[in-house]
């Protein structure tokens, strides 16, 4: 006679264990898939703005050329539109040029002692800061005073009938 085969309560033959192995990985691949499917976004969300690549210095229309004349101080101002994150905002920034024939000079009104903001006075032909007393050229060159070097400068040149500075992002 044949052994009696094992029955479940139910009268149902078990399962196999090789199946049970094959149900125990599709569950486990379901839920991979549920985590990744909620974590996956919500890291994109979170660290979206910082795997961003930052942008490259960008060239900028300040004014016309011949609004510069040749040995002329000039101080302008203009916006740069940036985004930092998911803000974006207009950034405003002030330059000083000087026009030496075919060529401009750019220079930073940030005064590299204590970042205090100088001022030009054409009648002198030097910058001056308010805060400590320091003195500079028409180049940005120090004069005298307190500040350890000259004003820092931004590429620039002429193109097209306009000034173009360079700022980094």
């Amino acid at each position: 006679m044949s052994e009696p085969t094992q029955s479940t309560k139910f009268g149902e033959e078990p399962e196999s264990p090789q199946r049970r192995k094959v149900l125990g990985w599709l569950v486990g691949v379901i839920n991979l898939l549920v985590v990744g499917a909620v974590i996956g976004p919500v890291l994109g969300f979170m660290g979206g703005p910082l795997a961003r690549r930052r942008e490259s210095p960008q060239w900028i229309p300040v004014m016309d050329e011949s609004d510069l004349p040749d040995g002329s101080v000039r101080e302008v101002k203009y916006a740069v539109r940036v985004q930092d994150g998911y803000r974006i905002a207009n950034h405003e920034y002030v330059v000083y040029l000087k026009r030496n024939g075919s060529e401009v000079i750019a220079l930073d009104p940030t005064c590299t002692h204590l970042g205090c903001r100088v001022k030009y006075q054409e009648e002198k032909s030097r910058f001056f800061c308010p805060c400590h007393g320091g003195v500079f050229d028409a180049e940005g060159k120090v004069v005298s005073g307190p500040p350890p070097r000259a004003l820092d400068r931004h590429s620039a040149k002429f193109e097209g009938g306009k000034v173009w500075v360079k700022r980094e992002a």
